[in-house]
């Protein structure tokens, strides 16, 4: 057994494992291909390979220069390869260099530096290559070559974290005009050139053959967001029992999550991507429907206590992959996969591969718990609330509890609670409402106090602020959840609720607007909301137009009946004068609410001033409403 200073080049292809899966046959006799180049390429440079285990080679080379030549020439071989072969039938590799000790004994090598070579490579873009702080300190000024720092990273079985650095793609001729015009031209503005950095590295190819569909690219979005525009559809559940549908519902949320905190990026909601669940998709037409640049789909599979989650960008305009992982965990690191996907997500989105989305990542990640039982009945809840019934908020809130007691540090779980108890006091699913306001303003707050950057936290806690008439307290709450996530399209339609009670109906308007426009596949509640700004903001007609397309006047359900009273105030309005469409609707509510009653109904509602809380009192009177609780109501005015 000898030590000795090595170059060290590890390679694997990209997704071999769905290739075989597709078609075993084609995918070997393809692999055989590739492998034949990079053989080739690793012997012209004078380089033995010592381990090839499956898809994956690992060489020792003479000069950390050699090696260095070797992976570009390898990932140039394949790009002029790929360019002839169908899409479907391309095979992409990772490729990684290190220069370190090693152990040599009995042909074969071992070591760190080895094990830093093969890390390298699965941190590497398909088509790409990442080197060490050593490799770059010996070539940077030997070879003509492009690198960027992409910053330290801990890698596997690492114990120090590792500096690294990208290869990147020499710029074509005609490439470098298009940025020295960019950088003149105002119009050119810097989501174009985070995309054209997209296409160029993301793709995995280090040479860029299609400049008339990359310049349609760039200039063809008119009607597409400034920001880098992405939407998550929900990802499948490959496993053999097909039970693992909440996990995959789950990672994909947490997915959206972690996206819609970076502000440059705009994200489509849960309720829009989810969609499309269960149902085949054309991601062109994704991209049409939803108006959005790029599309992530995955799956996961899960079986005994391991769980492997796929995930791809691809581009919605052209259908093209820009890149694809996999990721295989013990089940108790299933945390990481959310935080592995998001950062390579959003860095290859922001063309930063690594500096500023590592550092974003970091400073709003939310905290996990210590155990993926814990993780796992937060998931089951949030399954469970988002069915809006009193039966699925019991449910909901069973499993939080569950998770809390296996957890009992972990910030969700109690900001999960907080909205099961803000559900019961909603709907009045509760004999004692002021104990459900009291147990959500203490659920969020621990939730807070355990995870400061959870936006989810900071937003139950603005709504159990609100209904506890804490408004300066509510207002700061509502804004820290926007800042640590600004593109939650919930957070912004349910803030309206508040903006309403603190007599801001206008701002509301705008602001459930922008929701509606982050989130076209919203549900009816956004609207029903808009309906209710639209009435206290004196606009009664706005507020009938928004309504009467989404409440069910003859059979409505237990959340549409709580704006029936709004729809009834805007046809009683002076300015309207539809009195008889109001007592219609006034009679569907007494027939489902006999008891109802306008005083128990403003007394619950938390406007901030007298004012507000008459104004909107008189507009139900005016309806035909009654002032209290079986009060008889005149015959003369409902029929």
């Amino acid at each position: 057994m000898e030590r000795r200073l090595a170059a060290i080049l590890a390679a694997d292809v990209q997704g071999y494992s769905h290739h075989t899966e597709v078609d075993e046959e084609a995918s070997t006799a393809t692999l055989r291909m590739y492998r034949a180049v990079v053989e080739e390429s690793i012997s012209a440079h004078h380089g033995h390979i010592f381990s090839s285990a499956g898809d994956g080679v690992v060489a020792e080379f003479p000069s950390i220069v050699e090696a260095i030549r070797c992976a570009v020439e390898i990932q140039n071989e394949i790009a002029e390869r790929n360019s002839s072969v169908p899409e479907k039938q391309q095979m992409q590799f990772r490729i990684g260099v290190n220069l370190g000790d090693v152990i040599a004994e009995d042909n074969n090598l071992y070591g760190t530096g080895v094990n830093v070579a093969v890390r390298l490579e699965q941190l590497a873009e398909p088509g790409g290559i990442c080197i060490s702080q050593t490799v770059y300190d010996q070539v940077r000024k030997i070879v003509e070559i492009p690198f960027q720092d992409i910053g330290e990273r801990r890698l596997k079985n690492i114990t120090e974290p590792i500096r690294v650095y990208r290869i990147l793609p020499k710029p074509l001729p005609w490439l470098n005009r298009v940025f020295s015009r960019a950088r003149r031209s105002p119009r050119f503005g810097v989501s174009a050139g985070i995309l054209l950095l997209l296409v160029a590295v993301g793709a995995g190819s280090f040479y860029l053959r299609e400049p008339a569909q990359l310049w349609n690219t760039l200039l063809g979005d008119a009607g597409l967001p400034p920001h880098p525009s992405i939407a998550v559809l929900p990802f499948d559940d490959m496993s053999p029992a097909h039970d693992q549908q909440y996990l995959a519902d789950g990672i994909a949320e947490e997915l959206i999550t972690g996206l819609a905190k970076f502000p440059d990026l705009v994200v489509m909601a849960r309720n829009s991507s989810f969609t499309y669940k269960d149902k085949p998709t054309d991601i062109r037409q994704v991209g049409k429907d939803l108006s959005v640049r790029y599309v992530v789909e995955g799956s996961v599979q899960r079986a005994d206590q391991n769980v492997r989650v796929t995930a791809q960008l691809i581009d919605a305009r052209t259908g093209r992959h820009l890149w694809a992982d996999r990721y295989d965990r013990q089940i108790n690191n299933i945390f990481a996969i959310r935080d592995d996907i998001t950062r390579s997500i959003a860095g290859t989105l922001g063309g930063l591969q690594g500096k500023v989305a590592q550092a974003e990542i970091e400073r709003v990640s939310a905290i996990n718990p210590n155990s993926f039982s814990a993780y796992d009945y937060v998931m089951r809840g949030w399954y469970e609330w988002y069915k809006l019934t009193q039966e699925g908020n019991t449910a909901a809130r069973d499993l939080f509890e569950q998770a809390r007691k296996i957890d009992p540090n972990y910030a969700r779980a109690y900001a999960g609670l907080a909205w099961t108890y803000a559900e019961d006091y909603d709907f009045e699913w509760t004999e004692n409402l002021d104990k459900a306001l009291k147990l959500a303003l203490e659920m969020a707050g621990t939730a807070v106090r355990l995870d400061p950057s959870d936006y989810q936290a900071h937003w139950a806690l603005g709504w159990a602020y609100l209904y506890n008439r804490e408004y300066d307290k509510a207002e700061a709450s509502y804004n820290r959840a926007r800042e640590l996530n600004p593109n939650d399209a919930e957070v912004l339609a349910e803030m309206s609720n508040f903006l309403v009670y603190i007599g801001q109906p206008k701002r509301a308007i705008d602001q459930l607007k922008e929701a509606i426009r982050l989130n076209p596949f919203h549900e009816d509640w956004y609207v029903e909301y808009l309906g209710w700004a639209y009435e206290d903001a004196g606009m009664p007609q706005e507020a009938i137009e928004t309504l009467e397309p989404v409440l069910d006047v003859q059979n409505p359900n237990e959340d549409q009946l709580w704006f029936l009273p709004t729809l009834a105030a805007a046809y009683a309005h002076p300015a309207v004068g539809r009195m008889d469409d109001a007592h219609k609707v006034v009679a569907t509510i007494l027939s489902l609410e006999p008891d109802f009653s306008i005083a128990d109904v403003v007394s619950r509602l938390p406007y901030k001033t007298k004012e507000q809380s008459d104004r909107y009192a008189n507009a139900l009177r005016r309806a035909g409403l009654p002032d209290r609780r079986n009060a008889a109501v005149d015959e003369q005015s409902i029929p």
